[in-house]
C-alpha cells in the first residue's frame, strides 16, 4: 500500500517552514480559507507528478519575495520507505531527488509515489475545457506507464517541428517541403496511434468504476457515462493508418492555417448524464459528483495497473454537496487505503469512519 508518512515545506506558497506528520490512513486537515490547506495537497501532488496539479508555474508557488521552494516527504510504496524531494530555484531551475539521489529528469518522479488529486477548481476546468480533460487523462496514464509519457513527449516535439514548418511555409507563401512533411507525418501518425491506443485502453478500464461510483451517489436516479471523442479503432495499426489518412486529407487546410489540425492533441473526453453532455446540462452539484466519481475511478485504475492504490487527495470536496451525497462520500472514503481530506470546518455528526484531525494555525 502506498503511503505518505510526513511532508516538509521549506518554503512553499504561504508556508515559510512547515512540517506535517501523517500517521493515519484517514486524515482531515482543518483550517480557515486562505491558510494553506490546498497548498499542502498541491505540494504532495508535486512529489507525484513533478509539477503543480493546479497548473501553476514553478515560480508562482515560490513565496512572495523568495527565490526558491523546497518540498520533502517520507513515502512508502508498500515495500520500502522512500525520501522524495522537489527543489526549485530561479537561477538553477527544478530538480527532483529520490533517497537523496538526483533524478535525470524531474518527470522521472512519475510512478515512484502515485496520487490522485481532487480540487473544486477542477470542476469547471476539467468538465468544460477539452485541453484540461486531455491533461487529466495524460497525467493519469503517465503515472502508470513510462512508455506513454515518452511517446507523449516525443509527439509534442514532432508536432512542434511540424507546426514550425507549416508556419514558416505559410509566411513565405510557399508549399512546405514535401519530403520533410512526409517524415513528420510518418512520425506523428506512429506516435499519435500509440497515444490514442493507450487512452482508449485506459478509458475501457475507467468506465466501469466511474459508472459504479456515480451510481453510489445517485442510485436509480441518474446515469453517468464517458466517451472518447476521437477515433475508436481497435488496433494501434488501424489508428496509425487512419491518422496518416486524416493528415493527408487535411493537408491543404493545415497549410492555409499554419498548424496541425488532427491528432490526439485535438481529441476530447466527454462526460454524459442521462445521455446528455454534462458540461451543457448538469448542475454544479452534478458536475462535482461526476468529477469525484472520476477521481475514485482513477484510484482503481492505478491500483489495477500497479498492484497498489495511490494516495487520494480531496481538497474541500464536501462543499456544494448535499447532506446525502456528502455522507455517501465519507462512506466511500473508507474503501481507500489512504485519504487526505481538507475542510474549513470539522465534520458533522454522524460521520462514517474515523479521521485523524490536523488543525492549521490561524
Amino acid at each position: 500500500m502506498v503511503r505518505i508518512r510526513a511532508i516538509t515545506l521549506q518554503p512553499f506558497r504561504n508556508f515559510d517552514k512547515y512540517h506535517l506528520s501523517l500517521g493515519a490512513d484517514r486524515v482531515l486537515i482543518v483550517g480557515r480559507n486562505g491558510h494553506g490547506k490546498s497548498n499542502i495537497l498541491e505540494a504532495i501532488s508535486y512529489l507525484s507528478i513533478g509539477k503543480s496539479v493546479r497548473g501553476a508555474k514553478d515560480q508562482q508557488v515560490v513565496p512572495h519575495g523568495g527565490q526558491h521552494f523546497d518540498i520533502r516527504a517520507l513515502c512508502n510504496d508498500g515495500r520500502r520507505d522512500c525520501h522524495l524531494r522537489i527543489f526549485y530555484a530561479q537561477e538553477k531551475g527544478k530538480k527532483a531527488f529520490c533517497n537523496e539521489t538526483p533524478l535525470n529528469r524531474v518527470s522521472d518522479v512519475l510512478g515512484i509515489f502515485r496520487t490522485v488529486h481532487f480540487s473544486p477548481e477542477d470542476v469547471s476546468l476539467v468538465l468544460r475545457f477539452p485541453a484540461q480533460r486531455r491533461r487529466v487523462l495524460d497525467i493519469l496514464i503517465s503515472q502508470s506507464s513510462a512508455p506513454y509519457l515518452r511517446d507523449l513527449q516525443r509527439y509534442r516535439r514532432v508536432s512542434a517541428q511540424r507546426n514550425h514548418l507549416l508556419r514558416t511555409s505559410k509566411r513565405a507563401r510557399q508549399v512546405p517541403d514535401q519530403g520533410l512533411m512526409q517524415a513528420w507525418d510518418t512520425q506523428l501518425a506512429q506516435l499519435g496511434a500509440k497515444i490514442r491506443f493507450c487512452r482508449l485502453e485506459a478509458l475501457r478500464e475507467l468506465s466501469g468504476p466511474f459508472v459504479e461510483y456515480y451510481g453510489r451517489f445517485s442510485p436509480q436516479v441518474e446515469e453517468a457515462s464517458i466517451s472518447y471523442k476521437g477515433p475508436k479503432c481497435r488496433t494501434e495499426e488501424d489508428l496509425r493508418v487512419e491518422l496518416l489518412a486524416e493528415l493527408e486529407t487535411r493537408k491543404v487546410q493545415e497549410q492555409r492555417q499554419g498548424h496541425t489540425l488532427c491528432g490526439p492533441h485535438r481529441d476530447d473526453l466527454a462526460f454524459f448524464l442521462n445521455g446528455q453532455p454534462a458540461d451543457a446540462f448538469a448542475s454544479e452539484g452534478q458536475l462535482k459528483t461526476i468529477l469525484i466519481a472520476w477521481k475514485m475511478a482513477e484510484v482503481r485504475f492505478l491500483e489495477k495497473q500497479n498492484a497498489a492504490q495511490p494516495v487520494l487527495l480531496l481538497d474541500d470536496v464536501l462543499s456544494e454537496l448535499d447532506e446525502r451525497r456528502g455522507y455517501t462520500l465519507l462512506e466511500l472514503i473508507n474503501e481507500f487505503d489512504q485519504v487526505l481530506l481538507t475542510s474549513p470546518r470539522e465534520l458533522g455528526e454522524p460521520t462514517p469512519g474515523r479521521f485523524e484531525k490536523i488543525s492549521l494555525p490561524d
